[in-house]
């Protein structure tokens, strides 16, 4: 179950991440590249399923491109 304070956590990750991938322009090759993934997580990610992913991995992927 999740808790108010945890969707609210999601939600600013999640609107942090989206702005971060548009303003750069990211292809999926180069988010395979620059965070590590396997093709089909980097395509999640362009697409904004963050659901996919853990707090802990959004944070890591938001300091790795900041």
């Amino acid at each position: 179950m999740i808790d108010s304070k945890d969707a609210a956590i999601r939600a600013t990750l999640t609107e942090k991440m989206a702005r971060m991938l548009k303003r750069r322009a990211y292809t999926e090759r180069q988010i395979v590249q620059v965070l590590r993934l396997v093709p089909d997580k980097a395509k999640a990610l362009l697409e904004g399923r963050l659901d996919e992913f853990s707090h802990e991995e959004i944070r890591r992927f938001i300091a790795q491109l900041d």
